[in-house]
């Protein structure tokens, strides 16, 4: 029953440290791609451009908006943004005509949370 016990803990000291290693190795690439200019979002979900970053003080330079630049500890730049594709005139859908007034629009039928009187009931009048 010891041997068990002991066999267990081996097992998940050695998965600990497998876990581990695989953080750290994670933790090494997403450094190696923290350069100048890398768009980045940091680990409080705010997408930036990393400016500078001065490693031996933990300092990093990122601008979240045009001239609006934070410093933040470099360990909470959580992930490098890959840039987007740009759409091209191809896959974009092409509109034939848009009509400029109203002439077509279905009026018969209420829009969602419009109101339609009840023209089943009786109306008061005013006699």
């Amino acid at each position: 029953m010891t041997l068990v016990l002991f066999g267990l803990a081996g097992v998940m000291i050695v998965f600990m440290m497998v876990s581990n290693n695989k953080r750290k190795k994670q933790a090494a690439v997403t450094e190696q791609k923290l350069v100048p200019g890398a768009e980045v979002l940091t680990g409080f979900g705010v997408y930036g451009t990393l400016i500078s970053m001065d490693r031996d003080s933990r300092k990093a330079d990122v601008e979240i908006a045009p001239g609006v630049i934070v410093t933040i500890d470099p360990r909470y730049a959580g992930a490098v943004v890959a840039p987007t594709v740009a759409e091209t005139a191809e896959e974009t859908p092409v509109v034939e005509s848009i009509p400029d007034d109203a002439s077509s629009l279905d009026l018969s039928k209420p829009e969602f949370g419009q109101r339609v009187e009840d023209t089943s009931k009786p109306q008061k009048s005013d006699d």
